[in-house]
């Protein structure tokens, strides 16, 4: 069931007065912002003649992280200053209400009415009526169900990772955190995944990728061993070099896992461009339970010779493949619900943004009570033992090395 409100709402504290500090340069470090304020706020560095420089908006109950140096001054502001910070070490800056700002934090959550409902219900409709999983699948826009025999039926070299790849030949499922599964309280109201069409501002976002796709540059080995792209490159277009399109989804995703959830939620992390190429492969894995509660695969752009669904292993048994179109997106909550793109991909490019979100009370309430609570059917996927089909078969190959995707 879901718990009562209880809002914090003491009187803030005085706002800061501004001082003639300056930046001086240090050792490289990186800091983190951590707004407690339910309201944009902006950032500003001040360089080393004291002049203030815009690094972008800080996101309502939101972090982000920022390249600095020790000795680095920065100054956040609303329509006054709110807190004025001097870099010293790799830390993380808390800032909290002041003024007339209110602190909006809760120490639990109740239904958050969205204005934008009816809009976003559409969304959902359309993609239902839009989506089929006939014809050829590089145009599907759907979600196909599948069961352990449907999986037996699959060719190996066609999933998973390979022989020479990391980890164990056709490994198609990490175990990385499952001990968190049965912890994990349910975020929204259904089976823990939604498919939708984009929004209008969202749409702007796809645009933007379409006109620069072709600045995008190496990814790097990303860490824990979850895909293959220690032998298959994959690529990136930063979104942190465009603070602008960074904000742009965070505001929108904010509002429609609010609205999915009926919960205030704060904004975690959100990354990308991440633009996997042939043959990628990611196997199914949990997210961090303190950050990735409620998440959103944004799908921008694709060029496919079949479709590359994410995949999700459902209680009681049950796989679901959803099939998305560039401009539309997928909720899911990753903490508990196995997921991953095990089909290796055909075709050449396949661009993707991932958002995460958690309630501001998590995890220092942590209960399996919270919010939707845990229903008893939770470990009864393909992946939780005993399942004699899938322990017998090489779609089960797992591991439990601990890293963060």
């Amino acid at each position: 069931m879901l718990l009562s409100l209880v809002v914090v709402a003491a009187a803030a504290a005085p706002c800061p007065v501004e001082s003639d500090a300056k930046s001086r340069n240090g050792r490289a470090v990186t800091v983190k912002f951590w707004s407690n304020v339910d309201a944009e706020l902006e950032l500003f560095w001040v360089d080393g003649d004291g002049v203030e420089r815009p690094q972008g908006v800080l996101m309502p109950l939101a972090e982000t992280e920022r390249s600095s140096f020790e000795g680095h001054v920065f100054r956040i502001r609303a329509s006054h200053l709110v807190k004025e910070h001097i870099v010293t070490s790799r830390e993380t800056v808390i800032i909290d209400p002041c003024g007339d700002l209110v602190d909006a934090r809760v120490s639990s959550s109740e239904p958050v009415a969205s204005a934008r409902a009816s809009e976003f219900e559409s969304l959902v409709r359309l993609g239902v009526q839009l989506g089929s999983c006939v014809g050829p699948s590089a145009e599907w826009s759907c979600v196909r169900y599948l069961n352990a025999s449907d999986l037996e039926r699959r060719d190996p070299t066609s999933y998973g990772l390979q022989p020479n790849e990391s980890r164990r030949a056709y490994q198609t499922v990490d175990t990385s955190y499952v001990a968190q599964i049965p912890k994990i309280p349910r975020v929204s109201p259904g089976e823990g995944y939604l498919k939708m069409r984009f929004t209008e501002p969202l749409k702007e976002v796809a645009a933007w990728y379409v006109a620069n796709r072709n600045f995008s540059k190496s990814h790097g080995v990303i860490p824990g061993g979850y895909t293959n792209n220690d032998k298959v490159e994959i690529h990136k277009l930063p979104l942190d070099e465009y603070p602008d399109i960074h904000a742009a989804v965070v505001r929108e995703m904010r509002d429609i896992l609010e609205w999915w959830t009926g919960l205030r939620l704060r904004h975690t992390s959100t990354f990308g461009v991440r633009v996997y190429r042939r043959s990628s492969t990611l196997i199914h894995h949990v997210d961090r339970m303190d950050t990735h509660l409620a998440s959103a695969v944004l799908q921008l752009y694709q060029d496919v010779d079949e479709g590359w669904p994410l995949e999700l292993y459902l209680p009681h048994k049950r796989v679901a493949e959803v099939y998305l179109q560039p401009m539309e997106l997928v909720l899911y909550e990753g903490a508990w619900l196995r997921h991953g793109r095990p089909m290796r991909f055909k075709g050449t490019e396949f661009a993707n943004v991932f958002s995460h979100f958690a309630p501001p009370d998590w995890p220092h309430l942590a209960s399996s009570t919270s919010y939707y609570g845990v229903p008893d059917y939770r470990l009864t996927t393909l992946a939780d033992p005993p399942d004699p089909v899938l322990t017998s078969n090489h779609f089960l190959v797992v591991s439990s090395k601990h890293d963060e995707l």
